[in-house]
């Protein structure tokens, strides 16, 4: 019998709105049903802005969806008790949380404490919710939480999943030096788009430009700095796709203002949220990928972007770096908006043989990137450290 996972998770499929987190914990799924069996508890809508509930799924129920039964929770079912009565079903070799701050991971953290059930392991993957950029965001709340947290013990005896060594750090800088950190990249699926022939792509001709902005509509993704830098531009035709939810009205009405101010040769269509098979047509009908985060822990949508075919042009504050020494496009600083409208006239004036190259690259290293073993034995050591754990008490 193979040992039992429970999952704890805002959203999931067949929900698709709710970003990379969600495909994160799909792809871990995926990737290890042959050595686990999964079960997911998640809300039984497809965001904080489509509340509405799902139609084909059973809700308070077990359901089988692709390689895991998944419990789909009313706002009612989201308790401790609920909670208890799935986790005494289950019987789990050990819990995987994705978040440090939805709802679903903090009654299970607070059940855990109250309940003694400190014997089962706990991964948490916070997901870039700890980074700088991310606690600037309602920083007042973030920081209570954390402080309460740590002093209570909630996270006492818990694995954390960092994605990368800078994670490591922050990580430890909330929930102190003897937290117990292990990294894993986060999961991408074994394949993206493996039949794609770069020859589907749009030619790039100089003079016009077509770039894809692929992510929720929120404040950290910084769509704003994007636009202000499409303002000076003259030369040319650029076409902006902005494929993604809008979860933020107040920030949507700043950037509607500054996209009203842009040049006729500028032109911004709002695709909004769509499925990851959408995702991945718009992808491949861009040049260009572009994305001035505040921040990303790891930033699923970059190993889609490339497997498509399409160059980076991303801030600096991701793991993706040194993207111009190896041909991918580049990651550039937020501190000069000027250098951005720069690489996006020279983006414009690129020809097709000169973007063909830059696309073969990105490509090529995404198939790479995918097929290194590595990033599923990073996973499999923080599962198996997990199920083997001790629990030993990570401090407070």
């Amino acid at each position: 019998m193979k040992p039992k996972i429970l999952v704890f998770c805002d959203f999931y499929l067949p929900g698709f709105k709710s970003g990379g987190g969600m495909w994160t914990v799909v792809n871990l799924v995926d990737r290890f049903c042959d050595r686990y069996d999964f079960f997911i508890v998640t809300r039984n809508y497809d965001s904080r802005d489509d509340r509405v509930p799902y139609t084909s799924v059973r809700t308070g129920e077990w359901n089988i969806v692709g390689n895991a039964r998944v419990y789909y929770a009313s706002n009612a079912l989201i308790n401790q008790n609920n909670f208890l009565k799935i986790i005494r079903y289950v019987d789990p070799a050990a819990v995987f949380l994705n978040s440090v701050f939805c709802t679903l991971s903090v009654k299970f953290l607070l059940l855990r404490r109250r309940k003694g059930l400190k014997e089962i392991p706990v991964v948490l993957a916070p997901c870039g919710e700890v980074s700088k950029p991310s606690l600037s965001l309602k920083p007042l709340k973030k920081k209570t939480f954390l402080r309460t947290a740590r002093i209570s013990g909630l996270f006492q005896g818990v694995i954390w999943k960092g994605s990368a060594d800078i994670e490591h750090d922050e990580i430890k800088t909330i929930a102190g030096k003897r937290a117990r950190v292990l990294i894993a990249p986060d999961l991408p699926p074994k394949q993206i788009l493996p039949v794609l022939d770069l020859a589907q792509k749009p030619r790039k001709m100089s003079g016009a430009l077509t770039l894809s902005f692929v992510s929720r509509l929120v404040r950290k993704k910084n769509l704003h700095f994007l636009l202000e830098a499409l303002l000076p531009i003259r030369k040319g035709k650029v076409e902006l796709d902005l494929v993604g939810p809008l979860e933020d009205d107040d920030y949507w009405y700043e950037c509607k203002a500054i996209i009203d101010k842009l040049p006729a040769n500028v032109n911004v269509r709002i695709v909004g949220g769509v499925s990851n098979d959408q995702v991945l047509k718009n992808l491949i009908g861009a040049h260009f990928f572009v994305l001035p985060t505040l921040n990303e822990n790891f930033g699923y949508v970059f190993v889609e972007a490339m497997a498509a075919g399409c160059p980076l042009l991303i801030s600096d504050r991701t793991i993706w770096n040194n993207l111009e020494e190896k041909g991918l496009g580049w990651n550039v600083s937020l501190d000069s908006v000027e250098k951005w409208t720069w690489l996006i006239e020279r983006c414009v004036s690129m020809d097709h043989a000169d973007y063909h190259r830059m696309s073969v690259k990105a490509r090529n290293f995404a198939i790479e990137w995918l097929a290194d073993q590595e990033l599923e034995n990073a996973t499999a050591r923080v599962l198996e450290a997990a199920i083997n754990d001790k629990r030993r008490p990570n401090g407070n």
